[in-house]
């Protein structure tokens, strides 16, 4: 879930709050960032953070990165330069965003008084030069900063007009480019009585740390808080354990089928495992999102206790009867439990009889977490020893996998894929809820998934052309070959026919008859130099080829001019030439 968070430098933000001279906005921004990172460091430190600054230009400060200090450092060095340009800040941020394409949960999250902007980069400016151009071009970008979530910490107090002034017009953006954003504001002061003497200062408590760090908690909430599901696996030995889903899942909206409004659907607080697949059957499908997988540790606190017992309970002890067949195994059972108790022992008392703590030498919470069985730990070292994927049920009609993914810093983790609702979403696996085991195949029977293609269509080499170099480069490639021919007179046709067909296949029928034109002026150049007349031939048969009608079909295949077919263009060539010689 990368996030962006931008900071209005303007010269605005250097005002004091109203009522609380110890604070600026910008101080209380910079407060309030500190928060969100300690906020983060504690819940999502796996995240890629970003800090921007913006005024009438957007300067990227501190690149994705998830070491939080350089943010925490980059901050301190901050210097307000002119007015705030709310629009540049939203262009730019898109641009950054465009490598994390659209797989990923993206965040902004902009600390700001809200201003309004002065003349034709403000807001209302670009409300009114956006109305009823929706399908423009220019606008395009909106479209994409459409999927992102923004969040406007808005620092401000209700009776400054500036401030409720740049509230509406915010509000009015987010409606009209149907953005994804929630303004976070404080509550406005109690409205005092008139001539009541504390009127002037009834809103010292409006805007503060206390209330800053209530908006931060607010957008923590919404936007950070991992999920917490009970992931279950078996069916009579079953086995469950809480986990934690980072970033949180969002909610998928399917379209009706016959109209109607769409259907939101969550997945369930209860995830169960159907089954294993190997990764290289389960391949790369189509999906929704992906998620860490985190068990949740719940830490346990020292408790006081009173009455004068001070020492931690001890298990009672067995009692071994020599006499025992199991004699032998008992007493082991019994050692193992001594020694991992044997901390325990040197616990020492503080305090009154009255008031007793326990205090440790050598804590066993850390030894008792690891100790402890974990679902979670335990599927993620059987899927990655196994190399396998668990396929997990997260609804109605709506699986996932989860399997071992190891980054490029060879540190292993636990991930959930979800797939789009359905059961028929991967295809050459079929309807997942038709999935078997192995044992239960018929003698000499084979599975029939997953369906193996005997041609992979992406392992053949296709032509891409969407920037402009990626054509002239193919089209300089053509000529290379025409410049050796005879030598390169296969390779000359090959790479033709190759460009022929991606530009009949797209509708680009315009490339033929340009690629005609630069054959001739080819042709014409090589007979000024003395080139020899088969290689001019074969550019003038390409060229007329790829003028005719016939050769407009996808399917046929441009050939080169055959030599008794050469001598014969020639001979025809030779009295035409004389003719105009007299």
């Amino acid at each position: 879930m990368p996030t962006i968070i931008a900071l209005d430098v303007s010269l605005s933000m250097l005002r004091p709050v109203p009522g609380r001279n110890d604070h600026t906005y910008q101080s209380l921004a910079l407060k309030g960032i500190q928060l969100l990172l300690d906020n983060l460091t504690a819940a999502g430190k796996l995240e890629h953070l970003a800090l921007v600054l913006y005024t009438t230009v957007c300067e990227l400060k501190v690149d994705f990165t998830r070491d939080y200090d350089q943010i925490r450092q980059a901050i301190k060095k901050i210097e307000p330069v002119d007015k705030a340009c709310l629009m540049t800040m939203l262009k730019t941020s898109v641009s950054l965003m465009a490598t994390w394409g659209t797989q990923n949960l993206l965040q902004l999250v902009v600390f700001t008084d809200c201003g309004a902007g002065f003349g034709s980069t403000s807001i209302a400016g670009f409300l009114e030069a956006y109305a009823g151009k929706e399908a423009e071009p220019e606008y395009a970008w909106l479209k994409t900063l459409a999927t992102y979530n923004l969040n406007f910490i808005c620092l401000g107090v209700h009776c400054d007009s500036y401030f409720t002034r740049g509230l509406t017009l915010h509000q009015q953006l987010l409606d009209a480019a149907s953005l994804k954003g929630q303004l976070f504001m404080t509550k406005p002061a109690k409205s005092a009585e008139p001539g009541d003497a504390t009127s002037a200062g009834s809103h010292k408590s409006e805007l503060g740390r206390t209330a800053l760090f209530e908006l931060i908690e607010r957008l923590c909430e919404s936007s950070y808080k991992s999920t917490e599901v009970t992931l279950k696996c078996g069916r009579y030995f079953r086995m469950e354990g809480q986990v934690l889903l980072w970033p949180p899942p969002v909610p998928y909206e399917q379209a009706a089928l016959y109209g109607g409004d769409p259907t939101i659907r969550h997945i369930d607080q209860r995830i169960d495992v159907c089954g294993f697949l190997a990764l290289s059957d389960i391949g790369s499908p189509a999906t929704l999102s992906r998620h860490w997988v985190l068990a949740k540790v719940e830490r346990e606190k020292p408790t006081r206790r009173s009455g004068g017992l001070a020492a931690v309970a001890k298990p009672p002890k067995l009692t071994l009867d020599t006499n025992n067949p199991h004699y032998e195994l008992e007493k082991l059972e019994q050692d193992i439990r001594d020694f991992y108790m044997k901390d325990t022992k040197d616990a020492e008392e503080s305090g009154d009889d009255a008031d007793v703590t326990v205090v440790l030498k050598h804590s066993s919470t850390p030894q008792a977490e690891q100790q402890k069985d974990n679902l979670c730990v335990l599927l993620h070292g059987a899927l990655k020893l196994e190399n396998m994927a668990a396929l997990v049920l997260l609804g109605e009609k709506w699986y996932g996998f989860m399997y071992a993914y190891t980054d490029v810093k060879k540190k292993s983790n636990f991930m959930l894929n979800i797939l789009p609702p359905g059961s028929n979403v991967i295809p050459w696996l079929g309807d997942l809820e038709f999935l078997g085991f192995p044992e239960d195949l018929a003698p000499g029977e084979t599975a029939s998934f997953p369906v193996r293609a005997e041609r992979r269509s992406y392992s053949q080499s296709s032509v891409v052309w969407i920037r402009q170099a990626s054509l002239q480069s193919d089209v300089q490639k053509v000529l290379r070959h025409a410049k050796k021919m005879p030598d390169k007179t296969q390779h000359f046709y090959k790479e033709l026919n190759r460009i022929r067909r991606a530009a009949l296949a797209l509708g680009f029928v315009e490339l033929l008859e340009a690629l005609a034109l630069l054959l001739e002026k080819e042709t014409a150049q090589l007979t000024l130099n003395g080139v020899t007349t088969e290689c001019t031939l074969q550019l003038q048969h390409a060229a007329t080829e790829l003028r005719k009608t016939s050769n407009r079909d996808i399917k046929s295949t441009i050939v080169p001019l055959q030599k008794a077919s050469a001598a014969d263009a020639t001979a025809a060539a030779a009295p035409a030439q004389g003719g105009y010689l007299y």
